[in-house]
């Protein structure tokens, strides 16, 4: 939401800007879309569509893409890689055209991580020419109806209270629609002329004169135009309807594209539980104001990434046997004949087939009734789990190493630092633990359906929503006690990670300030690593991720790392604390004190600092020693604030172990290493100077009560 709060700024200030996003990350931004377009503020939103969870799920589905359809922006189809390209450029001129934003919308992953080549502008000033002069120049002026708000001769209000005057202005977005339907077809036509690429509202592919029609969006279309040939060579008919632009909704044209088609089979990638389906609807209600009687067959096919091919868009075209007795299949069930002249019967003369319900999943597979796959793990008691009690006592390990774990066999990457971190710090916890995870690492490699690693209780929500979630759950635990329904104490435990409190930063101050009784558990491994090792605030200055790069322009990640602990301070949370493997009974006596605040009624939290092999670049051997590295520079000191007082947990210094920052990152891999070459050395130097700032402040609060 932050980000497209920023493409708002850049907006309303006369720039041109594009944003990303796909599935709940879509639905983060939803209070905001709806205004922008009310705003009739011009920009791109590239939506790569991915379904929305729960449960989670990273591929392609077209729920996200549905739920925007009613927010105001144009929409624009992008079947293939070179669309997406194309459609960009057509999508910003005709934003700008209309003062409305546009969705520019292709296949999560069998678009967005497809390899192709291209063609692409040789000259930026053919693009400029296309869409058109800066849109800040223009602005500043007032010209063709768009304002700035860096006007400062002219100052404007954007964004008014409006309350009985609010139909007018929705009459005017249906109007933007309106201009925009106008515009477009020159638009494709110029550029057409200017590339040799012509793209239209819809694309029609196959016999138009066909009975039988098939209405598919992006790469299912694309696919289905395989089968048609296939059809088509055998001598047969089929028609097949690929829409290019959802809003404003170019009804006339997908009248036209579907011909004489008797039967409508509607194919989307999504489903709208409980009623009819989306673009189905929208079909139907078309043929039903011009008089067609067509029928209309709903088939939700791919949800959560199922691949769509040529097979599957024959299997579609089969359904149409059960209206056409001259259809003939082999022993293999492949499609044979799909002959299907024009009946000279009226609508109302044909026969009443007997065909699957109007709505259907394709692809989808019975259950098994009586299948019971019993249980794969037996509880732990809390007697199993209390092998530490007594926050104060010391710390025995060979008593703790007998403690069962809490979760057992997953998949993450070899070295990852998640378990070894997370197995430690439950080691410290007495009694029942219910854990909470963020989205993130920790998450995906745990619960791959139909398994779990926990022998715990176990949720998860969305990416950001964990430790509200986790308020939700304490508060239930609470009345649960009082009224005597809960004798067992339960300790409840929110695990983020992966720049989880990055984007539920809000939510996690919130807990604080509430002072929830639970404890959060962050590991932090500097970046988006589920997704690709995105930067996230907490990386060290001049990291390398996937989109803070290094080269002429830009040295890594350009911000110095964000300190959470500092950050809650300000909360006056009762426990905040830091830990780390290479200290284990430290790690240990600190849950110990998190569980002993929870139990008191307050928050925790502690972070820990988790190594990730795979995308830190380093031996996946090298874990424990990297992270040693890091508390011996100060990178990640080991400390803990309880009601205020600050106490050092672990003085290199005081230990002769104290070392220069770009000791430890030459040790943490790839991401950080290039740091210790010369042409970097002002950036290392800037990170130590840092380092040894905040090294500094903690050892004067340390010595200081009252700070």
């Amino acid at each position: 939401m932050a980000a497209l709060g920023i493409c708002t700024g850049v907006a309303v200030a006369g720039g041109r800007v594009v944003d990303v996003t796909s599935a709940n990350g879509l639905l983060l931004k939803a209070e905001q879309m709806p205004a922008i377009a009310g705003l009739g503020l011009p920009m791109v939103l590239n939506l790569s569509t991915r379904d929305v969870s729960a449960p989670l799920n990273i591929k392609n589905g077209h729920s996200d893409l549905y739920a925007a359809l009613g927010w105001g922006w144009l929409v624009f189809l992008a079947p293939t890689v070179q669309a997406a390209y194309d459609m960009n450029i057509i999508a910003i001129r005709v934003a700008e055209a209309v003062n409305l934003p546009a969705i520019v919308a292709y296949d999560g992953f069998h678009t967005s991580h497809a390899n192709r080549r291209i063609q692409v502008f040789a000259d930026k000033s053919d693009v400029q020419k296309f869409v058109g002069p800066s849109p800040f120049k223009a602005t500043l002026k007032g010209e063709n109806g768009r304002f700035s708000l860096l006007d400062m001769g002219h100052p404007r209000t954007f964004g008014p209270y409006m309350n009985d005057d609010l139909i007018n202005a929705k009459v005017q977005m249906d109007l933007k629609f309106a201009r925009a339907y106008e515009l477009l077809p020159q638009m494709f036509r110029e550029y057409a002329e200017l590339t040799g690429r012509s793209y239209d509202f819809v694309q029609q592919y196959g016999e138009a004169s066909a009975a039988n029609c098939l209405i598919a969006l992006n790469t299912a279309g694309e696919a289905a135009k395989d089968a048609v040939d296939d059809i088509n060579q055998r001598g047969d008919f089929a028609n097949l309807v690929i829409p290019m632009v959802l809003r404003p909704w170019p009804e006339k044209e997908i009248l036209k594209a579907m011909g004489d088609a008797e039967y409508v089979i509607v194919a989307e990638r999504a489903s709208q539980y409980g009623a009819s389906n989306y673009l189905a609807n929208e079909v139907g209600a078309a043929l039903q104001r011009v008089g067609n009687t067509a029928t209309i067959i709903q088939r939700s096919y791919g949800i959560g990434g199922l691949n769509f091919t040529k097979d599957d868009a024959l299997a579609m075209y089969q359904e149409f046997s059960h209206r056409n007795s001259e259809v003939q299949f082999g022993e293999d069930q492949g499609l044979i004949s799909l002959r299907n002249p024009r009946s000279t019967q009226s609508a109302k003369d044909r026969p009443i087939f007997d065909f699957a319900p109007q709505k259907a999943y394709h692809g989808a597979w019975a259950g098994d009734a009586s299948y019971d796959p019993g249980a794969t793990m037996t509880p732990l008691t809390a007697k199993e789990c209390t092998l530490n009690a007594g926050c104060d006592s010391k710390v025995n390990l060979k008593v703790l190493s007998a403690m069962p774990s809490r979760f057992d066999k997953h998949t993450a990457c070899p070295g990852c630092g998640i378990f070894t971190s997370l197995n430690l710090f439950l080691r410290g916890i007495d009694g029942h633990v219910c854990l909470l995870f963020n989205t993130g690492c920790g998450m995906v490699v745990s619960t791959g359906y139909p398994l779990t690693s926990f022998k715990v209780p176990y949720f998860h929500n969305l990416f950001h929503n964990n430790t509200s979630t986790a308020t939700g759950v304490v508060e239930m635990i609470k009345r649960f006690k009082a009224r005597g329904d809960l004798p067992e104490e339960v300790t409840v435990i929110a695990v983020s990670g992966d720049g989880g409190d990055d984007i539920g930063m809000d939510q996690v101050i919130g807990a604080a300030l509430r002072n929830d009784p639970f404890i959060l558990f962050e590991y932090d491994n500097k970046g988006y690593m589920n997704t690709g090792a995105q930067m996230c605030y907490t990386g060290f200055k001049g990291q390398k991720c996937s989109n803070s790069h290094l080269g002429s322009n830009q040295t890594g990640k350009r911000q110095h790392h964000k300190d959470i602990v500092e950050i809650l301070r300000g909360t006056f949370a009762p426990y905040l604390a830091t830990c780390a493997e290479s200290h284990p009974v430290d790690m240990i006596r600190k849950a110990r004190r998190a569980q002993a605040t929870v139990r008191d009624g307050g928050f925790a939290f502690v972070k820990t600092l988790s190594v990730c092999p795979l995308n830190w670049g380093m031996d996946e051997n090298v874990g424990p020693s990297a992270v040693e590295a890091a508390v011996n520079a100060c990178l990640h000191p080991l400390y803990e604030i309880e009601h205020g007082n600050t106490r050092i947990s672990f003085d290199p210094e005081n230990a002769d172990k104290k070392i220069p920052a770009i000791d430890a990152l030459m040790k943490m891999g790839g991401a950080f290493s290039h740091m210790g070459k010369p042409e970097f050395a002002d950036l290392a130097a800037d990170l130590q100077a840092e380092v040894d700032r905040r090294w500094k402040r903690l050892k004067t609060m340390a010595s200081i009560a009252e700070l």
